[in-house]
């Protein structure tokens, strides 16, 4: 792999930010970068190592300088989400060290342990939705925790990976973050408790991580107890990914007119048997068909990873109102 083809497509989405104007216009350039992700042997490829390593100093540098007004995101390596106010706080939702570090899903692409420390200065509290290590980031975690930092996840977690001084989810009690708890079934494995978390962030949006929750008999209720406690979604980060009912998208979408923030795609340790050419998890290709309805609608920004976006309230003056008819017959 080249890092300067990398590079080069990175610029050219600089260029064309994103925004509903431009959700079709940068498909093509999403779509190379797909092209190059499925290159054989990229995940091992200290190219891409590199490139991410740039892309994540690039961030701590953008959120160090970002002085608001509002709240603004930026998106990293599949699921990890960092968000800072207009306050100065920073909070991290999935910062992991880059890819599951486990058996034949070893790759090398991995946060050093420089940019651990960094984002461990950087960040004010961290909340993680699971305990797998494509979500859960253990250094990360145990960088924070040395520095007295809030990290929350599910119970399960932190009594596994012996995190010390973390709060268990289920005892989370702040006024601003909600925790509903899930189950993410695995096939011949065991199940594991996930916790998917309603943060509002001031001046008043909030943003829902859902983490992998895939079964609609554990989101569904999450679903029902964020309508019944009257709380306003502004925006979902959620993958695509159902096995059983309905398109959780389109319920969402449906429920709470929110949002959306696509994660969990080119997550390279799904990617078996490693140093094969092609996808893992999902491409961008992949995330315009699952969030197309929203996307066309301006509803969903599709992020490369370091880029970022202003998160803003669905309740502002401009805000699309829709019904279920209009979600389900595009």
């Amino acid at each position: 792999m080249n890092l300067q083809e990398l590079e080069e497509a990175r610029k050219r989405l600089d260029q064309l930010p994103p925004s509903p104007e431009n959700w079709h216009a940068r498909l093509p350039l999403l779509k190379r970068l797909d092209d190059l992700f499925s290159c054989p042997e990229l995940e091992n490829d200290p190219a891409l190592n590199r490139f991410y390593h740039e892309v994540c100093r690039r961030v701590i540098a953008e959120i160090r300088t970002w002085h608001g007004p509002g709240v603004r995101l930026w998106k990293l390596y599949s699921s990890a989400v960092l968000v800072k106010e207009e306050s100065g706080r920073v909070t991290g939702f999935d910062l992991n060290e880059g890819c599951t570090p486990a058996g034949e899903r070893r790759t090398r692409l991995r946060l050093s342990p420089g940019l651990v420390e960094e984002f461990a200065e950087l960040v004010d509290r961290m909340f993680y939705t699971h305990g797998h290590l494509d979500h859960l980031g253990l250094a990360v975690a145990d960088a924070l925790l040395l520095r007295g930092k809030p990290v929350v996840a599910p119970g399960d977690a932190v009594r596994q990976w012996l995190l010390e001084g973390a709060t268990p989810a289920e005892e989370l009690h702040e006024p601003e973050v909600r925790c509903y708890r899930g189950v993410q079934h695995m096939a011949g494995r065991e199940d594991v408790p996930n916790s998917a978390y309603a943060v509002t962030f001031q001046p008043g949006v909030t943003l829902l991580v859902r983490g992998d929750i895939y079964h609609w008999e554990d989101l569904a209720p999450i679903y029902e107890r964020i309508e019944a406690e009257k709380i306003r979604i502004d925006l979902m980060a959620t993958s695509p990914f159902y096995q059983s009912g309905p398109d959780p998208v389109l319920e969402a979408y449906r429920r709470f007119h929110c949002r959306f923030l696509p994660i969990h795609e080119w997550e390279f340790g799904h990617r078996l048997p490693v140093g094969k050419a092609g996808r893992a998890t999902q491409t961008y290709e992949d995330l315009y068909e699952s969030f197309r309805i929203p996307g066309e609608a301006g509803d969903c920004m599709i992020l490369a990873w370091g880029e970022s976006a202003n998160l803003t309230s669905t309740s502002s003056a401009n805000r699309r109102q829709r019904d279920e008819k209009d979600i389900y017959t595009y």
